[in-house]
C-alpha cells in the first residue's frame, strides 16, 4: 500500500470509533504513558492536542500540569512547526485546520543536556519504528532542524499498527509505540 492508501483506510477507521471507546483505550495509553520513567523524571514535556478521533491527550496534558512539569503544545508558523508552553489547556485556541494550539508568547527551550520527552501524532506506524503523519512533515523537519536529542513516542489504535509501511530517508522514527494492548520500544 501507498502512504495515501494507508492514510485513507485509516481515516475511514478512525471515523468509526465512538467517544467511549476513544475514552476507555486512551485511558490506558496515558496510564502506560505516565508510568514511564522518561515520563516520571522529565520536568518538561512536548506533547499535542488530539484531533480529529486521534488517542485524547487532554488527560495527559492537564495531568502533566497539576504535577508541575512545563508542558509544551505545537503550533504551525511561517516557520514551520514550533513549540510553545501552555499553563492551562484553556489558554490555546483553534487554529484555522480546527486543532487547537498555544499561543506563541512563550516558546519552548530545549533540554541541551538530557533528553526531550515528545509526543509525536501519526496515522500509522509500523514495528520497525516507522511512521506515517498527515504529509505535511512538519515533524520531520523540526527534528532534523534541531540538534537536541528527544525521547519520540507515539500512541496508536491498534489498527494504526502496521507490520511495515513505506518510509523515505527524511522520515524520522519513533522511539516507543504505545497502544492499548502493547508497545514496543525502537533501538537503533
Amino acid at each position: 500500500m501507498t502512504k495515501k492508501e494507508i492514510r485513507q483506510e485509516i481515516k475511514s477507521k478512525k471515523e468509526k470509533l465512538t467517544t467511549d471507546k476513544i475514552a476507555e483505550k486512551s485511558k490506558i495509553m496515558t496510564g502506560h504513558f505516565t508510568g514511564l520513567t522518561e515520563y516520571k523524571n522529565c520536568s518538561q514535556i512536548i506533547l499535542y492536542a488530539a484531533f480529529n478521533q486521534e488517542v485524547d491527550t487532554l488527560p495527559l496534558i492537564n495531568q502533566a500540569l497539576e504535577e508541575g512539569k512545563k508542558v509544551a503544545l505545537p503550533k504551525v508558523t511561517e516557520g514551520g512547526l514550533e513549540f510553545f508552553y501552555i499553563r492551562s489547556f484553556q489558554e490555546t485556541g483553534i487554529s484555522n485546520m480546527g486543532i487547537p494550539e498555544p499561543d506563541t508568547s512563550n516558546p519552548v527551550e530545549l533540554l541541551t543536556h538530557g533528553l526531550n520527552v515528545i509526543l509525536v501524532p501519526g496515522l500509522a506506524f509500523d514495528l520497525e519504528g516507522n511512521r506515517i503523519g498527515y504529509g505535511r512533515s512538519y515533524y520531520d523537519a523540526y527534528f532534523a532542524a534541531h540538534g537536541a536529542e528527544f525521547m519520540k513516542i507515539a500512541f496508536a489504535y491498534d489498527f494504526q499498527v502496521y507490520d511495515r509501511i513505506p518510509s523515505e530517508k527524511h522520515d524520522v522514527k519513533i522511539d516507543l509505540l504505545i497502544t492499548d494492548t502493547f508497545s514496543k520500544k525502537f533501538i537503533p
